[in-house]
């Protein structure tokens, strides 16, 4: 049963190491074969420093950097055999790069609990020092 008590509340954040063979992984995993992605000198022509991460690549940083989360999920009372993805939400201030040190906190930004479904909103924060680089927002459904 889902603990709606639970809204609102972060959780302990971590550290992901953005490496050159996760960019290019995901690049490679999603069918983009955008040079960006794969050259840093073409990178550096387009004005980037190096290349940069694909524009999903917070969920990399989330599922690698944080497997907790599916334990966080039973905690809260969500049954991870019955969930589904509903949406994925990034909202950037910088680009990523390979060797940035990320910390990552999650929190739960909304819960809704019915009788035929529940529903939870995920909220992550990513940060290179001080600096939001990311903001990352996963909602899923969860059936009864």
């Amino acid at each position: 049963m889902l603990d709606v008590s639970y809204q609102g509340k972060e959780f302990d954040p971590y550290v992901f190491e953005v490496e050159r063979g996760k960019i290019k992984e995901l690049a490679l995993a999603i069918g983009d074969d955008n040079p960006l992605f794969f050259d840093a000198k073409y990178a550096q022509e387009k004005g980037y420093k190096d290349v940069p991460a694909p524009l999903t690549f917070a969920t990399v940083m989330n599922f690698w950097g944080y497997p907790e989360i599916w334990d966080k999920m039973i905690m809260v009372g969500i049954n991870i055999q019955k969930l589904l993805h509903a949406k994925e939400e990034y909202e950037y201030f910088t680009p990523i790069y390979p060797g940035d040190k990320i910390s990552g906190t999650v929190s739960i930004e909304s819960m809704r609990a019915s009788t035929k479904m529940d529903m939870v909103t995920f909220k992550t924060t990513y940060k290179r020092g001080n600096e939001v680089v990311t903001v990352a927002k996963m909602s899923i459904i969860v059936g009864k």
